[in-house]
């Protein structure tokens, strides 16, 4: 008589606990992650041979665009707060809770303190769509390093970082160093791009 052969099945494994950790691990970065806001201005820095990086937290960034235009940035929505709150008592500007959370949103900032708070009432799309004038700074207006103080002021241990465009102009540059010079602030980075 003929031996029987037993049916072979093939290994099987209950995936349900793998399952839950992957929606676990999901979730957890879902619920962990912030977003970078959206930079109002596009500038293109120059590329350097530099291998240090600008850190993401603790950092005030002026943009200057290729058409000198100054721009003034926070990257972490909570030193925007503290930061929007010492401006706001500083420069008289009587800004609303509102219009001090929708500050918090906004990446960078290039309206002066004239034109801030009818800025910060547009709604988003008109936001983006209009022309800003950017923040003065010249040796009659020098607006933008009271922004800087006003930051240094609400983040002691924050540093500033300055980005240009590739296209900028040297003057727009020099007004700026020069203003930065005359108000003591010496400790800067410059943002570029590596090679």
């Amino acid at each position: 008589m003929a031996q029987v052969k037993p049916k072979r099945h093939g290994p099987a494994m209950d995936m349900t606990a793998m399952c839950d950790v992957a929606f676990l691990l999901l979730t957890f970065f879902i619920m962990t992650t912030t977003f970078k806001s959206q930079e109002t201005v596009k500038v293109v820095t120059p590329s350097s041979v530099s291998d240090l990086i600008v850190e993401e937290k603790n950092i005030g960034t002026i943009s200057v665009t290729n058409e000198g235009k100054y721009f003034f940035g926070i990257t972490e929505p909570v030193e925007r707060r503290a930061f929007i709150n010492v401006l706001n008592t500083k420069m008289n500007l009587g800004l609303t809770a509102d219009e001090q959370n929708t500050f918090t949103k906004i990446a960078e900032v290039g309206v002066g303190k004239e034109g801030l708070k009818s800025y910060l009432n547009l709604s988003n799309s008109d936001r983006e769509k209009v022309k800003v004038p950017g923040i003065a700074c010249d040796s009659v207006n020098t607006e933008l390093v009271d922004w800087v103080k006003a930051y240094a002021e609400s983040n002691p241990a924050g540093n500033l970082a300055i980005r240009g465009d590739v296209k900028t102009q040297y003057p727009a540059v020099k007004v700026l160093f020069d203003e930065l010079g005359k108000a003591k602030i010496y400790k800067f980075r410059l943002v570029t791009k590596g090679e």
